[in-house]
């Protein structure tokens, strides 16, 4: 019995040293957790499944999250729910009830106010449990501060609604631009961003490409028609480079079949880093501003040729040329003859062999001005006609005979343009435009060039028929100054002759008391000859000078002697006018010249100076400086205004024009023939004057004589 005690009483040692052993793990296990929950950055709770939350138990982590420690929580001096943020209690018990009833745990995001009363968000996780021994349901879980974790988030919440708000505020900028935007990612090529504009101008919906690759189903083409190749495009040409392109130009084909011009730029954008993201691309219609330039070149072409040639058939016939394929497939030219008739003047076309075929038709019998339609109803009506499709019905309505009919079906017309051509309140003629199988048709965007064309021509045509008439005229005149002067000079050449025979055999009588009257009459008689003889003379130069046959005789000539002979003739009339007469030259001053025209340059300038230098002293010299031989005449009269110089020398640009009416006289032809002379002999003439100061005429003269010899004849219309 005593064994069985003692053995009884070991085992309860034994058992009590187990029981004390495992009591000190629980211990450490305890204390343990108590360190690892303590060093948590959460708080750890439990707690009743009750509104206010009651706490069971709470780590240290309540004081830094809360700034009430544990054993406010616990002797309820703070309950959960009174730091919970008002708003947010229906939702927390809400959620957690939730959770709870589908046995799940439960996770939640809410705001405390702490004991400074600052606001904190947190987030806990937690568990309903089932305590043996108790009837209240215990939740469990923890609970951590993601206050600077909320506040990235609203920030970077606040970030992209700026950023998404400045994506709107940009894109609806985009759409509204006057120009078509293209935004491609790099490198791939795929869409990101197109304005409606780009959609508009390229005329398709716009294709939503993932490569750049698939840029070839896009219509842009080259001039001859190709279409552009996914590498050609230069969207993909900076995807690949890396570098802008500029100022690009390409053809872009509608769906009706018609291309629009568009102007383009492409430019890479880059990141911080300078890594390529992606390519804007933006591009206007420039398809007017290009017609508008085409069309403006056209026109100064066909201007430099209506200056080329004065021969209007000729002309006109190389506007015909121009306007094909510029204006169509075939051009047509044709006027309206003096008896009324129609002319098919000029004709051309893309195929050179149908050329002839265009003047069979105009001399089928289908040009008539009482045509219903047609370059005949236009020409009487003055207005532009437009078809822009012509059917067959109208080619058999328009025929006037059988044969004209299987001509205008050969020619294979599909759209006719015909325009007037006016000027001065005429209609000369129409223009007729055509395209002849090409598939192309006229509309009103047409019209403004054919017309301004047709304008052209009309002038063209007009100022040729002016010029023939002016020419023809003038030929006239000369043809009656020519007759008229010889007519004139015939009878003053025996009147000339018999007042010299007079002057040689009046000294007989000199005593007689009537002969200083008659000495004086015979003198007037003899200048007033010696006048109009001059005037004929003139008369006669023009002639000469408008025809090219002033004729030039050169010959070793001294222009000091030529002077001095002249001057000699002037001394009397100058000293009748009060003028002291001077001459300085260089003896000798020689050059190859016409010894007469050469009188007929000092006699011209000699006389102006006598006749408009009030009295007063009259300077000429001959000099010889270099190559050339300068005449200077001066004289200190009336003077010449600024205003009327620059005409001096023209052809009745009147020297007295410059003058007051007292000094008027002449026929305004002495200085425009001076000019002509001197021209002729290869030198020229110049005027220094002002008014109540005198004038300065100089006269330069290459001692070689003309160049290149010319000594024949001299044109005004050089």
């Amino acid at each position: 019995m005593c064994i069985g005690l003692h053995r009884r009483e070991q085992a309860a040692r034994s058992a009590l040293a187990r029981v004390d052993c495992i009591e000190a793990a629980a211990h450490e296990r305890e204390r343990v957790l108590n360190t690892l929950l303590g060093n948590l950055p959460v708080m750890v709770y439990r707690c009743l499944n009750e509104s206010d939350y009651p706490l069971v138990y709470v780590s240290e982590g309540a004081l830094p999250l809360t700034g009430y420690n544990s054993e406010d929580f616990l002797a309820r001096r703070v309950l959960w729910e009174d730091i919970v943020h008002p708003d947010d209690i229906p939702r927390v018990w809400e959620d957690v009830q939730t959770a709870v009833s589908a046995r799940k745990p439960f996770t939640l995001t809410y705001r405390l106010r702490t004991r400074t009363g600052e606001e904190r968000w947190v987030w806990g996780r937690g568990v309903e449990i089932q305590v043996p021994g108790s009837t209240h349901p215990i939740l469990e879980g923890f609970i951590t501060d993601i206050t600077t974790l909320k506040h990235a988030e609203q920030e970077r919440e606040r970030l992209l609604a700026e950023v998404e708000a400045e994506r709107c505020r940009l894109e609806a900028i985009l759409q509204q631009l006057p120009c078509g935007l293209y935004v491609a990612e790099a490198p791939s090529g795929r869409t990101l961003l197109a304005n409606a504009e780009a959609e508009q101008l390229l005329g398709y919906p716009l294709l939503k490409v993932q490569s750049s690759r698939e840029f070839a189903h896009y219509h842009a083409i080259h001039p001859d028609g190709r279409p552009y190749t996914a590498e050609e495009y230069p969207i993909t040409h900076v995807l690949a480079t890396g570098k802008a392109q500029t100022g690009v130009e390409l053809l872009y084909r509608q769906p009706d079949g018609s291309c629009r011009t568009l102007h383009l730029n492409a430019g890479p954008v880059r990141d911080s880093q300078g890594v390529l993201r992606a390519v804007v691309a933006s591009f206007m219609d420039i398809t007017e501003r290009k017609r508008t330039e085409l069309h403006q070149a056209f026109l100064a072409s066909v201007g430099e040729l209506s200056g080329s040639t004065l021969d209007y058939e000729v002309t006109l016939t190389q506007v015909v040329r121009k306007a094909v394929p510029e204006l169509g497939d075939a051009c047509m030219l044709d006027v309206v003859e003096p008896d009324g008739t129609l002319r098919r003047m000029a004709a051309h076309h893309v195929d050179p062999a149908q050329v002839e075929l265009l003047h069979e038709v105009g001399r089928s019998g289908v040009l008539r001005l009482d045509s219903p339609s047609g370059p005949g109803s236009v020409i009487r009506t003055g207005k532009t006609a437009l078809l822009p499709h012509v059917t067959d019905d109208m080619i058999v309505r328009y025929a006037p005979n059988a044969t004209a009919l299987a001509l205008l079906r050969r020619v294979h017309i599909t759209s006719v343009l015909t325009v007037p051509l006016h000027a001065r309140g005429r209609t000369f003629g129409a223009l007729t435009f055509m395209y002849c199988r090409s598939g192309r048709h006229f509309g009103p965007e047409t019209l403004p060039l054919a017309e301004e064309l047709a304008r052209r021509a009309a002038l063209a045509l007009d100022n040729a028929c002016l010029y023939r008439e002016a020419r023809h005229a003038v030929k006239l005149r000369d043809e009656f100054l020519s007759v008229a002067s010889h007519e004139l000079k015939t009878p003053l050449t025996p009147l000339s002759l018999k007042l010299t025979a007079l002057s040689r055999e009046f000294p007989q009588w000199a005593g007689d008391a009537w002969a200083a009257r008659f000495q004086h009459h015979l003198d007037m008689a003899q200048r007033q000859v010696h006048k109009l003889t001059t005037l004929i003379n003139m008369l006669l130069d023009i002639t000469r000078i408008s025809q090219g046959e002033l004729a030039l005789r050169l010959e070793e000539t001294d222009l000091g002697e030529v002077l001095r002979e002249v001057a000699d003739w002037f001394v009397p009339e100058a000293a009748r006018a009060g003028s002291e007469l001077r001459v300085e030259r260089e003896a000798p001053v020689p050059g190859r010249w016409d010894r007469l025209r050469l009188e007929q340059v000092v006699t011209n300038l000699l006389s102006n100076a006598i006749r408009y230098g009030a009295g007063r002293p009259i300077l000429v010299r001959a000099a010889l400086e270099g190559d050339l031989a300068r005449l200077v005449v001066r004289d200190e009269g009336i003077g010449i205004p600024p205003e009327a110089q620059a005409h001096l020398f023209d052809k009745f640009g009147k020297f007295e024009r410059a003058t007051s009416e007292r000094h008027a006289g002449g026929l305004g032809l002495g200085l425009y023939i001076t000019r002509c002379i001197v021209e002729s002999l290869g030198g020229s003439i110049r005027v220094e004057s002002r008014p109540g100061a005198g004038s300065t005429f100089t006269v330069e003269l290459p001692c070689s004589g003309p160049p290149h010899g010319r000594g024949a004849l001299y044109s005004m219309e050089r």
